[in-house]
């Protein structure tokens, strides 16, 4: 599982470039019948994740991918020995910067640090042009690991990010992470 998890991290950073759409990658490893899966259990993650800080759990997220697991026909159960696979859910969060340029303000151009003036000849400075504008987006990183029960072994791995904002009306946020859950979970086989 450890092995799994590194992978998993090491896939999201190269991963952590603009975010303005859903973003998911998955493997599947052997040959994992999901076929004839019928019941799951949630599990959590490691210890070693869930205190790192930018761990993030929320029940919402987890009521959402329940709801596709549901109409994939597969039941939640909460006695392991009754469970054909695993679910382990996280998220991670990050504050990611963009930049934007300001259109309207007609033939500017952002500069900064040394110019050269063609009207008197003089080398001169500048500093940067505010008409580009640096904001803050929240990027969320939702980890989705599927175990067969019975081996221990990781048959699944999902990747999904996408930009969040969590200071949105509860219900635009219950869409979104339907959307997220639904996203994910179609590239399970």
């Amino acid at each position: 599982m450890k092995i799994a998890n590194a992978l998993l991290v090491a896939a999201t950073l190269s991963l952590l470039t603009g975010c303005n759409s859903m973003k998911v990658t998955s493997a599947t490893t052997g040959d994992f019948d999901f076929g004839a899966v019928k019941t799951y259990q949630w599990v959590p993650a490691s210890t070693e994740i869930l205190s790192e800080e930018d761990t993030y759990l929320n029940e919402n997220v987890q009521l959402a991918l329940n709801n596709e697991m549901a109409l994939r026909g597969w039941k939640q159960v909460v006695d392991a020995d009754k469970a054909d696979i695993e679910i382990v859910y996280y998220m991670k969060l990050k504050e990611h910067e963009e930049y934007t340029e300001n259109l309207n303000t007609g033939d500017s151009r952002p500069v900064g640090g040394f110019t050269f003036n063609n009207d008197t000849g003089r080398w001169g400075y500048r500093s940067q042009n505010p008409d580009i504008n640096m904001y803050s987006v929240e990027v969320g990183t939702l980890f989705l690991q599927i175990y067969d029960s019975r081996t221990s072994e990781n048959v699944w791995s999902g990747i999904l990010q996408t930009e969040l904002n969590r200071s949105k009306p509860l219900e635009k946020q219950k869409d979104l992470l339907h959307r997220i859950a639904q996203k994910i979970t179609s590239r399970i086989p």
